[in-house]
């Protein structure tokens, strides 16, 4: 299994063995942190990787300057004479990442929303919605994108009623 992505193009610049244990060395990366490596581009005098974090359950995010670091080190250990270039991509949550159970609740007391209302503008029935925002069902993340939209677009209208409730004098210039 390619646990590096094109890592054939170290063919001829690595010895075999040591491509195995690079590999090695990558998989404790992908199943510890969840780095995943990509060559670009190999040549004896230089190689360049592409470096990317993906979401990891334990949540232990590496910034760029590691990302740079653990590539390095990593690759340099079995070529110790050629530079390496890294192209790091850290991770960057997504915005509905937060949403839970408790996060919903809390949106549905700030914003005063039932879960009549949420029934009758989204379309979902109310034992799916129940069953979400009491925590008995896990949300997948469409649910929750959809739950952090719904009150995004509420605070939105929220804000409205509240400003257009003042009186404002027309003013006929």
């Amino acid at each position: 299994m390619e646990i590096i992505k094109n890592i054939y193009k170290l063919l001829g610049i690595v010895q075999h063995i040591d491509l195995l244990r690079l590999e090695e060395g990558a998989k404790q990366y992908l199943i510890q942190l969840n780095i995943s490596f990509e060559i670009l581009s190999a040549k004896p005098t230089a190689l360049k990787i592409k470096t990317r974090q993906w979401k990891c359950r334990s949540g232990n995010y590496a910034e760029i300057p590691k990302l740079i670091t653990v590539t390095q080190e990593l690759f340099q250990r079995f070529m110790t004479d050629i530079p390496v270039t890294v192209h790091p991509i850290s991770y960057i949550p997504a915005v509905v990442d937060d949403v839970g159970p408790e996060w919903v609740n809390d949106k549905m007391t700030q914003t005063g929303v039932t879960i009549t209302d949420l029934q009758r503008d989204t379309g979902v029935d109310k034992m799916n919605l129940t069953s979400w925002i009491e925590g008995i069902y896990p949300m997948s993340q469409d649910v929750k994108a959809m739950f952090f939209y719904y009150f995004e677009s509420a605070g939105h209208r929220l804000n409205q009623r509240t400003n257009s409730s003042e009186f404002k004098e027309p003013c006929y210039n």
